[in-house]
């Protein structure tokens, strides 16, 4: 069965959408097919959640689009998995800590020793400016996209986000306009090219691939469970916690018709096996990259589908002050059998 990713500038993206894409696909094509569908955490886009008429404009340019995806069939296909420690976009915005999980990294796949197509995944959240400017951009992944295209002419990039819950280019931003966006950027687009030309053929995997998938049933914290709060935010979270108590809006934008934010009571995990060595997890919260603790990194990434307030799954290692792990409703069994899940499909073990 066809496999498709869709990568959308938005931050919500909820399963029953992920669903509306698949069934446009299948109309599309006439038959049946596997997706996953991913958010890029774009601040400045209309919501997938609240935006019906948003959701449909998507879901009309997919359905248009993919018919005209040209198709090509390879007798050998393989890929090349890197990832190396990159923090020099972004680190940790807790307080008093440094995070030893944040990575980027390329997974490239090629079709009878020529490259085709590089996942571009990062865990920092892609987003420099102000909240509600205006602008409607994806701001670090459609940079690396739109040079990596030139630089690599016929090659196709498309971007994953991993578990950025607790890492921000708030640290190591200079300002917050499209220059310093484009700075930062850069950067991250050099780190990208680097483990392109580091690729070989000869190091490359075949590809024996198959698709899983769980259910993680939601779970409240009680009363008893919390986080460890110390006496004040620092200085940047209280800046962020007085902006969003003004709820600024975007001048810009005409006003939309807006339906009531989805709540749900299951969430569905996706497992995309490449080979025995290698998989991408598909999970449906904003993790903080404390969960990459729970998996062998070098058989693994770790992709969030959605991202914002209401996803929020901090592990129970980290308990320290945040603006998101205040907004964490999650119990600690919860966090447990993410945990659990996590560490038992990367090392490719059956989940019940």
């Amino acid at each position: 069965m066809p496999f498709y990713h869709v990568s959308i500038d938005t931050v919500e993206l909820w399963k029953a959408r992920e669903d509306q894409i698949t069934a446009v696909i299948e109309e599309a094509l006439g038959q049946k097919v596997h997706c996953l569908a991913s958010a890029t955490h774009s601040h400045n886009c209309p919501c997938m959640t609240t935006d019906d008429a948003y959701v449909d404009y998507v879901l009309d340019i997919i359905r248009r689009g993919v018919t005209t995806i040209e198709l090509k069939e390879y007798q050998d296909v393989r890929y090349v998995y890197h990832y190396d420690y990159f923090d020099q976009v972004g680190k940790s915005r807790i307080q008093d800590y440094t995070t030893p999980h944040v990575y980027a990294e390329t997974m490239s796949l090629y079709g009878d020793g020529q490259r085709l197509l590089t996942f571009l995944i990062h865990n920092v959240h892609p987003t420099t400016k102000e909240l509600g400017v205006g602008d409607f951009t994806a701001e670090y992944p459609g940079y690396c996209i739109a040079q990596l295209r030139k630089e690599y002419p016929g090659e196709f990039f498309t971007f994953l986000l991993g578990p950025a819950g607790d890492n921000s280019p708030h640290f190591v931003r200079h300002a917050r306009d499209y220059e310093e966006m484009i700075r930062l950027a850069e950067l991250l687009r050099q780190e990208f090219d680097r483990q392109l030309q580091m690729q070989r053929w000869e190091d490359a995997v075949p590809v024996d691939s198959r698709m899983e998938e769980t259910i993680l049933k939601r779970e409240y914290k009680n009363e008893k469970e919390g986080l460890r709060i110390p006496d004040h935010p620092n200085e940047e979270e209280q800046r962020m916690l007085d902006q969003l108590a003004q709820k600024p809006g975007s001048k810009t934008r005409r006003p939309r018709v807006l339906r009531e934010f989805e709540t749900v009571s299951e969430y569905h995990l996706a497992h995309l096996i490449w080979s025995k060595d290698y998989s991408m997890i598909f999970e449906p919260f904003e993790l903080y990259s404390e969960y990459y603790g729970a998996v062998d990194k070098k058989k693994c990434s770790i992709i969030s589908i959605s991202h914002g307030f209401e996803h929020y799954l901090t592990g129970w290692y980290l308990r320290r002050w945040s603006i998101h792990g205040t907004l964490n409703q999650f119990s600690d069994e919860m966090r447990r059998q993410m945990w659990e899940i996590l560490g038992r499909w990367s090392r490719q073990e059956p989940v019940e």
